[in-house]
């Protein structure tokens, strides 16, 4: 069915359910449309890059120690980028401070 933890959509293929259930669920939340996606990890990068193509000029201030799903959304995004020390929001401070506000 192309379906399950052996890949994503785009290597084990789209199918009539993965579209129908998109659709229900746009239905049922009352949205225009719906997205499923194979893991947590995807979804993360999925959303990291698509915020890239809408926000212009979007920074992501990120820990250090973020989930791996986060760090590679963001890289892949090609936004620019503000790592502050894991959980030191002295650092977080800091380095905010340095952002220019638009």
């Amino acid at each position: 069915m192309g379906a399950g933890s052996g890949g994503t959509r785009n290597i084990g293929g789209n199918s009539k359910i993965h579209i129908e259930l998109e659709q229900e669920l746009s239905q049922l939340h009352k949205k225009e449309a719906g997205l499923v996606t194979s893991s947590c990890f995807v979804a993360n990068q999925a959303t990291l890059i698509g915020l890239s193509k809408v926000l212009p000029n979007l920074i992501y201030i990120s820990d250090e120690k973020n989930h791996a799903s986060l760090i590679e959304g963001i890289r892949n995004s090609q936004c620019s980028k503000v790592i502050f020390k894991h959980n030191n929001i002295s650092d977080l401070e800091e380095k905010l401070k340095r952002i220019p506000y638009e």
